[in-house]
């Protein structure tokens, strides 16, 4: 299997604002168009937990007071065959390393799991 870069998906454009929530978390929100037609939601849900992450920042080496782990669960809505709406929800302030993990490391995932990635775009 080749390598995964992000080139590779068509159209990323119109990247989302993060969104603040009532509950105080944050969440960016991509709409995802896939080549194969997708699972019904009950297996994407299963499929969504075990994409989120957990970021482990360490005192000694980031020179904070203590450990800091930050967790950007991954929440996927099937819309259509080939089309979901997958948010990354997170505390804020969010980190560098979650915006980064939506946009490229979230995407080589999610092929993984339910094939070729067609197009990625933010939510207006």
């Amino acid at each position: 299997m080749a390598k995964y870069e992000a080139s590779q998906i068509k159209v990323l454009q119109n990247l989302p604002d993060l969104e603040e929530l009532e509950n105080g978390e944050c969440r960016r929100t991509y709409l995802y168009r896939f080549v194969n037609i997708l699972p019904d939601q009950n297996e994407i849900d299963r499929i969504a937990s075990s994409v989120s992450k957990k970021f482990t920042f360490s005192k000694e080496l980031y020179e904070l007071p203590e450990d800091v782990e930050i967790y950007a669960s991954v929440i996927i809505k099937r819309l259509q065959n080939y089309e979901a709406k997958v948010s990354i929800v997170t505390t804020p302030p969010e980190e560098s390393c979650v915006y980064i993990f939506g946009v490229m490391g979230l995407p080589s995932e999610l092929e993984e799991k339910f094939g070729t990635v067609e197009l990625l775009q933010g939510q207006l």
